[in-house]
Formats: structure tokens, C-alpha cells, sequence
């Protein structure tokens, strides 16, 4: 039996102010495995926040989280969004089937997290329609987005474009994000011989 290889982004988000946060973007592929990685890397990796897609679950909980840290779901926990401290103000911003938002104050201006799941078999409009109302409703603040899109597109590592990967490029422009994925960085999924990008931080 093999085990999909979790994907790891890293990304330090800055702002105006004092604070840098650390930001551990993850797909953990449903697998308790994963899961019970995922407290030490956190660790290692000094991570602040942490962006889940797929996380595993066992009576409606995510496993292997310490029960000190705050933990968002999105309906399906399919996303979530977790902060290991208790030392960042964090606000439930929005909860939607496919995307959870929170709001850190991180100095003098917020900034919102969302994380955000869309399988590679449903239709890619209703999870950006639920990041869009969530866009929409912040208007002129900072937004930072992890999200595992399914979509292929040569902007983010793929050879190729998919419908979904026009989709979301439409998407990011309508909405003047910045894609912080390398287009030539190393794949985000790997499954035996199948390899991909599926995973942005924008």
C-alpha cells in the first residue's frame, strides 16, 4: 500500500508591523500518518498558523492536534485553519463548506487566513465563489490564501492547463492576488509515478 507524500509550503507572511508569522501550508491527504506528523514539524518549523486541505478525521476531529491549540473547520473539514499559540489574537472570520477564514491581529493592520479545499472531481466555481464572498467582504485588507485547487497550470509547475487551472488564473487576476508558488519548485503531490501542483499560497 502506498502513502501519498503530504505536500509542505512554507512561507513567512510579513506586515506592517512588528510580528512575522511563520505559515505551514499542508495537504495531509486523509491520512492519520500525516496527522501524526504534522505536531512536530509544526514545531521544528516554528510555525504561527498553520493551513490544513484534507485533514484526518475521526469522529468529526481532527487527530493528533494538542487540545491547547485553536482549531477552525471548515463544514466538510476538508480545510482548516490552526494557530499553535494562544499569544495571537485570532478571529472565526467565515466557515463555509470548502474554505474557513480567520482574522489575526498582527500589529496595526489584520490579516486574514483562509484555507480552502476543492477536489479534483467537483466543480472548482463553488470553492472560489465561497473565497470570493469572503474576498468581498475585506475589502482593502490583507489577505493571505492556502488552498489545495486541483487545478494544472503552467504559472504554478504544471505542463499543461486544465479548465479548473483557467479557472482559478481568472480568479487571481480578478482579484489582484500574487501567486507565491515557484513555477519551478518541486511538486506539491507525489503518488507512486504521479507528481503535481495542486497546492497555491497566494
Amino acid at each position: 500500500m502506498s502513502i501519498a507524500t503530504p505536500s509542505v509550503s512554507f512561507n513567512k507572511v510579513s506586515s506592517t508591523c512588528l510580528k512575522t508569522l511563520k505559515v505551514l501550508q499542508i495537504n495531509l491527504g486523509r491520512a492519520k500518518a500525516a496527522n501524526d506528523t504534522l505536531h512536530p514539524t509544526s514545531d521544528k518549523l516554528q510555525s504561527d498558523l498553520l493551513l490544513l486541505q484534507e485533514p484526518y478525521i475521526y469522529d468529526s476531529q481532527i487527530i493528533g492536534i494538542p487540545q491547547s491549540w485553536n482549531i477552525f473547520n471548515s463544514i466538510s473539514n476538508k480545510a482548516a485553519v490552526i494557530i499553535p499559540s494562544r499569544q495571537l489574537h485570532t478571529t472565526l472570520i467565515s466557515c463555509k463548506q470548502n474554505t474557513v477564514a480567520v482574522k489575526i491581529q498582527t500589529g496595526q493592520q489584520p490579516t486574514t487566513f483562509i484555507s480552502a479545499y476543492s477536489s479534483p472531481y467537483s466543480n472548482i466555481q463553488k470553492t472560489l465563489l465561497e473565497i470570493q464572498e469572503i474576498i468581498s467582504s475585506l475589502p482593502r485588507e490583507k489577505i493571505f490564501i492556502g488552498a489545495d485547487l486541483n487545478g494544472h497550470n503552467t504559472l504554478w509547475g504544471y505542463n499543461d492547463v486544465d479548465s479548473k487551472g483557467t479557472a482559478i488564473e481568472e480568479f487571481i487576476l480578478a482579484n489582484n492576488l500574487f501567486i507565491n508558488n515557484s513555477s519551478d519548485a518541486p511538486p506539491t503531490f507525489t503518488r507512486n509515478t504521479s507528481k503535481g501542483w495542486p497546492d497555491l499560497s497566494l
